[in-house]
Protein backbone atom coordinates (compact mmCIF):
# COMPACT_ATOMS: atom_id res chain seq x y z
CA UNK A 1 0.00 0.00 0.00
CA UNK A 2 1.45 3.13 -0.87
CA UNK A 3 2.83 5.75 1.58
CA UNK A 4 0.06 8.02 1.10
CA UNK A 5 -3.10 5.80 1.90
CA UNK A 6 -1.25 4.53 4.85
CA UNK A 7 -0.91 8.48 6.06
CA UNK A 8 -4.79 8.39 4.87
CA UNK A 9 -6.16 5.76 6.77
CA UNK A 10 -4.22 6.67 10.05
CA UNK A 11 -5.64 10.09 9.74
CA UNK A 12 -8.58 9.47 9.11
CA UNK A 13 -8.82 6.66 11.97
CA UNK A 14 -7.36 9.62 14.33
CA UNK A 15 -9.95 12.23 13.14
CA UNK A 16 -13.28 9.76 12.93
CA UNK A 17 -12.55 9.45 16.83
CA UNK A 18 -11.63 12.96 16.98
CA UNK A 19 -13.83 15.83 18.70
CA UNK A 20 -15.94 13.15 21.12
CA UNK A 21 -16.72 15.20 24.33
CA UNK A 22 -18.58 13.90 27.30
CA UNK A 23 -16.50 12.64 30.49
CA UNK A 24 -13.38 10.27 31.47
CA UNK A 25 -10.95 12.59 29.05
CA UNK A 26 -7.75 12.93 31.43
CA UNK A 27 -5.22 13.84 28.76
CA UNK A 28 -1.97 13.15 29.76
CA UNK A 29 1.61 15.55 28.71
CA UNK A 30 -0.98 18.22 27.66
CA UNK A 31 0.33 22.07 27.54
CA UNK A 32 -1.25 24.85 26.83
CA UNK A 33 -1.38 26.35 23.67
CA UNK A 34 -1.47 30.00 21.98
CA UNK A 35 -3.41 29.75 18.60
CA UNK A 36 -1.39 31.06 15.76
CA UNK A 37 -3.10 33.99 14.33
CA UNK A 38 -4.08 31.86 10.75
CA UNK A 39 -6.89 29.92 13.82
CA UNK A 40 -9.23 33.54 13.99
CA UNK A 41 -9.44 32.95 10.48
CA UNK A 42 -10.39 29.31 10.42
CA UNK A 43 -12.83 30.27 13.25
CA UNK A 44 -14.43 32.50 11.03
CA UNK A 45 -14.70 30.41 7.67
CA UNK A 46 -16.33 27.80 10.35
CA UNK A 47 -18.81 30.36 11.60
CA UNK A 48 -19.41 31.33 8.10
CA UNK A 49 -19.87 27.35 6.43
CA UNK A 50 -21.95 26.26 9.80
CA UNK A 51 -24.18 29.53 10.21
CA UNK A 52 -23.05 29.30 13.39
CA UNK A 53 -21.51 32.36 16.24
CA UNK A 54 -18.94 31.55 18.83
CA UNK A 55 -16.43 33.40 20.78
CA UNK A 56 -13.15 32.57 19.73
CA UNK A 57 -11.40 33.70 22.55
CA UNK A 58 -13.20 31.66 25.29
CA UNK A 59 -11.14 28.33 23.70
CA UNK A 60 -8.97 26.77 25.94
CA UNK A 61 -6.25 25.67 23.66
CA UNK A 62 -3.84 22.60 24.51
CA UNK A 63 -1.16 20.93 22.48
CA UNK A 64 -0.45 16.93 23.08
CA UNK A 65 3.63 15.95 21.76
CA UNK A 66 2.83 12.90 18.99
CA UNK A 67 0.91 12.69 16.47
CA UNK A 68 -1.96 11.46 18.02
CA UNK A 69 -3.15 10.75 22.19
CA UNK A 70 -5.61 8.61 24.07
CA UNK A 71 -9.40 10.25 24.45
CA UNK A 72 -12.57 7.98 25.27
CA UNK A 73 -13.02 6.90 21.82
CA UNK A 74 -9.46 5.39 20.78
CA UNK A 75 -6.55 7.75 19.33
CA UNK A 76 -7.18 11.26 18.56
CA UNK A 77 -5.40 13.75 16.36
CA UNK A 78 -7.97 16.41 18.18
CA UNK A 79 -10.42 16.35 21.07
CA UNK A 80 -12.69 19.08 22.13
CA UNK A 81 -14.54 19.35 25.65
CA UNK A 82 -17.14 20.60 26.41
CA UNK A 83 -16.01 23.22 28.21
CA UNK A 84 -14.67 25.44 25.64
CA UNK A 85 -11.44 23.04 25.48
CA UNK A 86 -9.64 22.25 22.54
CA UNK A 87 -6.85 19.58 22.59
CA UNK A 88 -4.40 18.54 19.34
CA UNK A 89 -1.62 16.08 18.52
CA UNK A 90 1.49 18.07 17.93
CA UNK A 91 1.90 16.96 14.26
CA UNK A 92 -1.69 18.25 13.38
CA UNK A 93 -1.72 21.72 14.52
CA UNK A 94 -1.11 22.94 11.21
CA UNK A 95 -3.92 20.79 9.92
CA UNK A 96 -6.37 23.70 8.63
CA UNK A 97 -8.53 20.63 8.77
CA UNK A 98 -8.34 19.20 12.22
CA UNK A 99 -7.99 22.18 13.65
CA UNK A 100 -11.56 23.34 12.10
CA UNK A 101 -13.43 19.97 12.74
CA UNK A 102 -12.30 20.84 16.51
CA UNK A 103 -13.29 24.44 16.27
CA UNK A 104 -16.89 23.25 14.66
CA UNK A 105 -17.86 21.45 17.85
CA UNK A 106 -17.00 24.36 19.77
CA UNK A 107 -19.44 26.06 17.56
CA UNK A 108 -22.26 23.50 18.06
CA UNK A 109 -22.02 22.75 21.26
CA UNK A 110 -21.99 18.99 20.95
CA UNK A 111 -19.92 15.60 19.84
CA UNK A 112 -20.93 13.57 17.25
CA UNK A 113 -20.16 14.84 13.09
CA UNK A 114 -24.01 15.61 12.20
CA UNK A 115 -24.21 15.90 8.44
CA UNK A 116 -24.78 19.04 7.75
CA UNK A 117 -22.48 20.94 8.67
CA UNK A 118 -19.46 18.60 8.58
CA UNK A 119 -20.28 16.94 5.99
CA UNK A 120 -22.42 19.35 3.33
CA UNK A 121 -22.21 22.36 4.65
CA UNK A 122 -18.19 22.59 5.83
CA UNK A 123 -16.83 19.85 4.60
CA UNK A 124 -14.83 19.17 7.70
CA UNK A 125 -14.64 15.72 7.94
CA UNK A 126 -11.47 13.32 5.44
CA UNK A 127 -14.43 12.61 2.85
CA UNK A 128 -15.68 15.85 2.47
CA UNK A 129 -12.37 17.79 2.52
CA UNK A 130 -11.86 19.24 -0.44
CA UNK A 131 -8.14 20.75 -0.08
CA UNK A 132 -6.54 17.69 0.64
CA UNK A 133 -6.90 15.82 -3.07
CA UNK A 134 -6.49 12.16 -1.76
CA UNK A 135 -5.68 12.81 1.44
CA UNK A 136 -1.72 12.96 1.40
CA UNK A 137 -1.40 16.74 1.18
CA UNK A 138 -2.45 18.90 3.61
CA UNK A 139 -4.50 16.64 5.65
CA UNK A 140 -1.22 14.96 7.03
CA UNK A 141 1.24 15.62 9.58
CA UNK A 142 3.12 18.58 8.47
Amino acid sequence: MPTSRLRRRRAVSLLALAGVGGCGFDPVGEVPFDPPAEYRAWWAATEACSGRRGDFDRVRWFVIEGEGFQCPSGRCAGHWEDDHTIYLASAWTRSELVVRHEILHDLIGRPGHPDPPFGRGCGLTWETWRDGGDGAGSVSPP
